[in-house]
């Protein structure tokens, strides 16, 4: 006697939360085309910076973000879904960011390509290691500023730990293209480093 198989998840593309976000800018159909190509032809280690040059365009367009994709949150930065691959391969935010804002020191489950929109990111890097006891000692390697148009490539794991914060007085936008499915859950991407005492 078999047992029925049990009932699988629908696929993403059977969601109306992936594809081109509602109102979405046309150019984010060209820039998931582009992405879906080099996903086709490119080695695993050399997508974050392929995907990186994709964003060019993007961060180039004033337009691009409908006034609700710019809304912030009070407490801590918020994140905006502009695109989601309808097979889950990857997802496309916009983090909108208040002064003082940021991240706590992580890493990612997945590659990444970040490039700000608007204002200027401080990005902290560190050297990241796993102790016997399953936390992580990190020391900073670099403390840098980037404006409009900047972008960098993470790959996943411990090797490219860093923190993002806005250290000024305006509001701060970066567009964050991550290689998996972030619709159920857009912090599935952190990997989190439990810093030793």
């Amino acid at each position: 006697m078999t047992r029925d198989a049990p009932a699988s998840r629908p696929r993403p593309c059977s969601d109306p939360r992936y594809g081109l976000a509602p109102g979405g800018h046309a150019s984010l159909s060209a820039w998931a085309t582009q992405v879906e190509a080099i996903l086709a032809t490119t080695a695993p280690d050399d997508i974050p910076e392929r995907v990186s040059d994709t964003l060019i365009p993007l961060l180039a367009r004033s337009d691009l973000l409908l006034p609700a994709q710019r809304e912030t949150g009070s407490t801590r930065y918020r994140k905006h879904c502009l695109y989601a691959d309808p097979d889950g391969r990857f997802t496309l935010l916009a983090l909108i960011w208040l002064p003082g804002q940021g991240t706590v020191v992580h890493g990612h489950t997945a590659w990444c390509s970040v490039g700000v929109f608007e204002g200027r990111a401080t990005v902290v890097c560190y050297d990241c290691r796993e102790t016997a006891d399953g936390t992580h000692e990190a020391d900073e390697t670099s403390h840098t500023e980037h404006g409009p148009g900047a972008r960098c490539a993470v790959r996943p794991g411990l090797g490219d730990v860093h923190r993002i914060y806005n250290g000024t007085g305006e509001t701060m936008i970066t567009l964050h293209a991550y290689g998996c499915d972030l619709v159920e859950n857009p912090d599935a991407i952190n990997l989190y480093v439990t810093l030793s005492s």
